[in-house]
């Protein structure tokens, strides 16, 4: 008798043992790796942030070609990147539970910053061709009072500064009365600047031509191509200039020419990647388009808003209501 209670009492003390094993071994518990583990894409997140930073910092380091190269592929492809590779984690974890896990909110904490700094364009591209100063010396190509929608050093008042190739590129277009054109502007001829005369501002030998093009019904773009009719012109080694989207069959120049500064080129107008006439210009270090670096394009001796600059760069707008900046014109 004595025996038997005394096994009762040893079973008893070994069952909250048994119950706490059963409860460790409970299906709805997860090891820690499980809960914790970094999954595959969130791998894949982190990897692509690391290769943004790398690529960040070759691009400051200001390397030239392979900083364009870069800046125009790379991080912009990564910023691409970022909306599957956030699917894909919004996927895994709707269907693995717990939704709360450190290494998810890493994960996308870090797709968030690299689609943001590569969709959206923060400051102007640095550029190992920042203190360029060309020998020669530019005029404004046109005559007569024009407008500038885009131009400077700052993203303040040049959109195009946040890209390489036109970093110190220009916008020009012509007001009446405040108004780019007449009527409703639904015609290109009611554009006070189509057909305007384009000038060389620089002489020199043209290296490519494209005449062809149709313009653009206002208000569209031709996607196929950025320039539409343009000319390039070798000012000397590593100086090209380009003068872009100029009106179709206006270009009196073919490759090889020789052009003088002042010589007319082409007439203004709305073809390439453009939405309504205007006069584009940009220097760059190479004739090989986009993967180049912008060069500083400074216009001498021209009044700004009625005061005279020796040698400067016309400024676009700064204000988001006013898209009209400096009213420039030749002084010669």
């Amino acid at each position: 008798m004595s025996e038997q209670t005394s096994q009762e009492q040893s079973s008893k003390q070994e069952e909250p043992a048994v119950d706490s094993a059963a409860e460790q071994a409970s299906p709805t518990s997860r090891p820690p790796e499980e809960t914790e583990g970094w999954e595959l894409w969130t791998k894949v997140a982190l990897l692509m942030g690391a290769i943004t930073v790398i690529a960040w910092v070759v691009v400051l380091l200001r390397l030239g070609e392979v900083s364009v190269y870069t800046h125009g592929f790379i991080i912009s492809a990564l910023g691409a990147l970022t909306l599957p590779v956030t699917l894909w984690g919004l996927i895994k974890t709707m269907f693995n539970r717990p939704v709360m896990r450190r290494s998810r909110t890493i994960a996308f904490s870090v797709l968030l910053a690299i689609g943001f700094f590569g969709n959206v364009p923060l400051f102007a591209v640095p550029l190992s061709t920042e203190d360029f100063e060309s020998e020669h010396t530019y005029r404004l190509p046109f005559d007569g009072e024009w407008v500038v929608t885009a131009g400077g050093d700052s993203t303040d008042t040049n959109y195009h500064a946040t890209t390489p190739t036109y970093r110190w590129g220009y916008d020009f277009t012509k007001l009446v009365d405040g108004e780019r054109h007449k009527g409703d502007g639904d015609k290109l001829s009611d554009y006070y600047c189509y057909g305007e005369p384009v000038l060389a501002p620089v002489g020199g030998e043209v290296v490519t031509v494209d005449k062809e093009r149709k313009d653009n019904v206002a208000g569209e773009f031709d996607a196929q191509s950025v320039m539409g009719n343009y000319v390039i012109i070798r000012v000397d080694d590593k100086e090209y200039l380009f003068v872009a989207h100029m009106k179709e069959g206006s270009i009196p120049v073919d490759e090889g020419d020789t052009v003088e500064r002042g010589q007319k080129i082409g007439e203004c107008g709305n073809s390439g990647r453009s939405l309504q006439p205007n006069v584009h210009v940009h220097l760059q270090n190479t004739p090989e388009f986009p993967m180049s670096e912008s060069l500083p394009l400074r216009f001498s001796n021209y009044l700004a808003d009625g005061k005279p600059v020796e040698k400067g760069m016309p400024e676009g707008s700064s204000d988001s209501e006013n898209p009209f900046g400096q009213v420039v014109q030749n002084k010669e």
